[in-house]
């Protein structure tokens, strides 16, 4: 399954481990709060707590709202990270709108602020249907356990570096480079879906979606001390475009 560390495209960036100024988001502690935070964090039971949470959420099938970025572009002084836009949730977005469509950089924003608030039910409307439904199968033979557990497991494992609450800050896009020897890196990432969905869903991806394409990505976070850090650093996201909308998979 793709996750927060997944495959790193070894490249440099000037994206620091530690920011020099400030982030602050509109997210509010969900989950463990500060009984279960910082010095308090209990792996055991904040997983509980969380899974517990996940569980009793409810889903709808209303379109994601994605939100807005201020058109703004904000440069910070010298010596800190580049120029960034401000998004409707308080996270500051790196990324050229040349390249890459706002739509899709916020739909990336909803994926990963939904693991830190475990907004299950905003997960579900990131990622392509066809693997919810796939998913869901492979783990109730091979784990016995549904999506539902697998997301809040995937929380937990985040909660369990940042020592209990933790809040996305900044996301930066940028060209994916892990094709530049001539590898298929989208056809080699569905190769593991294949086999554990023991079907060609590449190509069943592929015929149902307009683009299907890899993204480079870097991920700040505020942990459980209030330390802004680097959650993931120079790694690949595989997205889908249906009728303009954009979808990931894990």
């Amino acid at each position: 399954m793709q996750c927060f560390t997944g495959c790193s495209n070894k490249k440099n960036s000037d994206m620091p481990l530690y920011a020099k100024t400030p982030a602050t988001t509109t997210a509010a502690y969900t989950v463990g709060g500060s009984e279960l935070s910082g010095d308090n964090y209990n792996s055991e039971e904040y997983s509980d707590k969380l899974l517990e949470y996940v569980n009793s959420a409810v889903v709808d099938d209303k379109e994601l709202e994605l939100g807005t970025v201020d058109k703004t572009v904000i440069s910070p002084e010298e010596g800190a990270q580049g120029e960034y836009r401000l998004s409707s949730s308080g996270v500051k977005l790196y990324y050229d709108e040349n390249e890459f469509p706002t739509e899709m950089v916020l739909m990336l924003e909803k994926y990963f602020t939904s693991f830190a608030s475990a907004d299950y039910n905003t997960y579900l409307k990131c990622i392509a249907p066809s693997y919810v439904a796939e998913m869901d199968t492979f783990l109730a033979k091979d784990y016995d356990y549904d999506l539902r557990t697998s997301f809040a497991k995937h929380c937990a494992t985040i909660a369990d570096g940042m020592c209990g609450d933790f809040k996305i800050t900044r996301l930066k896009v940028e060209k994916s480079t892990s094709s530049e020897d001539g590898t298929d890196s989208v056809e080699e990432f569905f190769q593991y879906l294949n086999e554990d969905f023991d079907k060609d869903y590449y190509s069943e991806v592929k015929d149902n979606s307009d683009e299907l394409f890899p993204v480079c990505f870097y991920l700040m976070c505020e942990n459980g001390y209030g330390k802004e850090t680097m959650l993931v650093q120079a790694s690949d996201i595989f997205l889908a475009v249906k009728d303009g909308r954009y979808y990931t998979f894990g």
